[in-house]
């Protein structure tokens, strides 16, 4: 099946299936019409190479069933509504194609468990967000997963406004009486359009109560002057992500959500960074590590609570079979090979109930690419 989204009982799909033969291929696509006919010929380019590793890997097995899944999953994605990267997942027991609004590196892996970096790095960027659109003749809300935006329509919204406020033309007055009345005029119909509208916009407001629920946060959108009348009244400012100005009355979702995105990856990212910073106070009370060797040790004893780690850091490794202790460099004692030590220490964490975040490359350089927050 293809996923725009990503459901905690997928990942758990894909856990089970370590053990299994596990295909992961991850390949880079283009949203811009003229670059989606190379995308097609890169994924089954891709496809092909996973077939030959299969081959490969697994001379004596039947591979066919795998290869068939693999086309047949193929046959299901629609090349015209791409976004910056597919995933395919192939398992005896699994096909899911998940598409990924995120630059992604080409990946073609085939082993005993899936590459499902790029998987938890969406379920990272997948958190609930709303849209606020105001205009003059009322105010929209739009769920937001992700780069994709659905507009609410319920007893709540759309909340359209109604202006009570009459102009009344000023009667005729002396000739040096006429224009001050004017202006004067003029000034009461705008400090009674302000009054109104935030009125309107505080009796809305209270309205986002049912949705802007365990601090779910929301970007509000609006010309400068309606922004900042809703600023003035909201209670919900502490869960504003972000503000766009402008009129964007007759914008469709998909010009909303590539006004929106932006802002909510920038969003997400600063919250990794606050993690970051959390880290920081833990490591200085003795809840916190760094280095692979210490985190390691500690997802294995199920200490893990936040693990934090460059998306693209990959480590290999050796396991001492007497202690179960992870080495840099090869032990004098009998030992296993692991290809990756950061994807193992993914999946124990995982296992264990923890968080997995990840931050740019680079970012955690001065704590040798991967930190942790303990339970204990």
């Amino acid at each position: 099946m293809l996923s725009e989204t990503l459901v905690g009982e997928d990942l758990l799909a894909m856990q089970n299936e370590k053990g299994n033969i596990c295909i992961s291929i991850v390949v880079p696509t283009h949203r811009l019409s003229p670059e989606r006919r190379v995308d097609v010929q890169e994924l089954e380019k891709a496809i092909q190479n996973a077939k030959q590793l299969l081959e490969y890997k697994y001379p004596d097995n039947d591979n066919k069933p795998l290869s068939e899944a693999m086309d047949d999953l193929y046959s299901t994605i629609d090349f015209t509504h791409n976004s910056e990267g597919i995933g395919l997942y192939i398992s005896s027991h699994l096909k899911l194609a998940v598409k990924f609004p995120f630059p992604v590196e080409e990946k073609v892996m085939v082993g005993d468990d899936f590459e499902i970096r790029d998987l938890l790095y969406k379920v990272n960027l997948s958190h609930p967000y709303y849209v606020l659109r105001l205009t003059k003749n009322g105010v929209n809300l739009f769920e937001g997963s992700m780069d994709r935006l659905e507009e609410i329509t319920d007893k709540n919204f759309p909340l359209k406004y109604e202006d009570e406020y009459i102009y009344n033309a000023p009667g005729q007055s002396g000739f040096f009486g006429g224009q001050s009345v004017v202006k004067s005029v003029e000034r009461d119909k705008s400090t009674m359009e302000a009054i109104r509208f935030e009125d309107f916009f505080r009796h809305m407001d209270s309205a986002l109560n049912d949705y802007l629920v365990g601090n779910t946060p929301f970007i509000v959108m609006g010309i400068e002057k309606e922004l900042a009348w809703f600023t003035k009244v909201s209670r919900h400012n502490s869960l504003l992500a972000g503000k766009i100005s402008g009129s964007y009355h007759h914008a469709n979702l998909k010009e909303l959500s590539e006004l929106v995105w932006p802002l909510m990856q920038k969003h997400f990212n600063d919250e990794t960074k606050r993690l970051l910073a959390d880290f920081v106070e833990q490591y200085g009370r003795k809840l916190g590590l760094y280095g692979i060797e210490d985190v390691w040790q500690a997802a294995r004893e199920g200490r893990a609570f936040k693990l934090l780690v460059e998306k693209d850091y990959r480590c290999p490794g050796f396991i001492s079979l007497e202690d179960n202790k992870f080495h840099l460099r090869v032990p004098n004692r009998t030992h296993k090979i692991l290809a990756d030590a950061v994807d193992e220490i993914i999946g124990m964490v995982l296992e264990k109930n923890g968080e997995v975040h990840f931050t740019d490359n680079g970012e955690l350089e001065e704590f040798r690419h991967i930190a942790l927050i303990t339970r204990f």
